[in-house]
């Protein structure tokens, strides 16, 4: 897809993230729509390569959400692929929805149950070890800041894991008030070079860097990499937008409409289409 169709689809996403969270009435909207851009070039952009028909299979790329309280969007992606209607979106959390409010493998496109912050880096390195063709791990900001993290990534530049990616969402605010980095972004690189990883830094909601970075880190060889990406908490609705108080809550229908409003028109028909593994092209 073109810059132009992956921000259509970027909004189509940030449209099911807002409504679905809304219609629960609970979720975690601001920390979805901070990462919408550099999943969407991921997913869309010919570099997530997965039979949407088969999960189980070897040659499927795999994605880990380990920030999972990011859930809408992970669900948003797929809804965006057409692997899900709108309608089977919009029961998110319900208790028989298989969408819950962190992934667990009742959505049968979970690859690992996420939530604990801190663990998702550690699973993905594991999937890579074992030989999946790439792994990409969407971590917060805030778990940045957990042990399991750091020892996932020693062991990671340890056996030289080029197929594990990390991405992380620097979006500067945690549950409860700032990270304790903030957006310093260059103290992030610092310290995953220091652990041997090779280190891409981007703005997070600009297309053609998210694009030119998945890119980079498919020519590295014998590193892991990570692309730190330097976000916005609720990027794309104004009184969101770096906004403390916010994490973990739902709109309600009134600031719904006015967040949508925003938005403006939404293409509800276009689609993304995730790139088969047999149409995988070389290193």
């Amino acid at each position: 897809m073109n810059t132009q169709e992956l921000k259509n689809v970027a909004k189509l996403i940030r449209y099911f993230i807002l409504t679905s969270t809304t219609k629960a009435g609970s979720g975690h909207p601001t920390s979805s729509l901070s990462s919408v851009e550099l999943m969407t070039v991921l997913f869309f952009g010919g570099f997530y390569y997965y039979d949407l028909d088969n999960p189980d299979n070897p040659k499927n790329d795999r994605v880990i959400f380990s920030k999972g309280h990011a859930s809408p969007l992970l669900y948003a992606l797929y809804t965006a692929a057409g692997a899900l209607s709108y309608d089977e979106l919009m029961p998110l959390r319900r208790l028989d929805s298989p969408l819950e409010g962190h992934p667990t493998q009742r959505f049968k496109y979970t690859e690992a149950a996420t939530g604990s912050l801190g663990q998702g880096l550690s699973i993905g390195l594991g999937m890579a070890m074992a030989s999946a063709p790439y792994v990409y791990v969407l971590l917060g900001d805030g778990e940045m800041a957990e042990g399991n993290v750091w020892e996932a990534m020693e062991v990671a530049s340890f056996y030289r894991a080029d197929n594990l990616i990390a991405i992380v969402d620097v979006n500067r605010l945690g549950q409860s008030g700032p990270t304790m980095l903030e957006w310093n972004i260059e103290s992030y690189r610092k310290r995953a070079e220091a652990f041997g990883w090779h280190t891409i830094v981007v703005d997070g909601h600009d297309i053609n860097q998210v694009y030119a970075a998945y890119q980079e880190a498919f020519e590295v060889m014998e590193e892991p990499q990570m692309i730190i990406a330097k976000t916005v908490k609720g990027k794309g609705v104004s009184f969101l937008e770096n906004k403390e108080g916010w994490h973990g809550k739902a709109l309600k229908e009134d600031e719904l409409h006015k967040a949508l409003e925003e938005l403006g028109e939404v293409d509800k028909e276009v689609r993304g289409i995730i790139a088969r593994p047999d149409k995988r092209r070389g290193r």
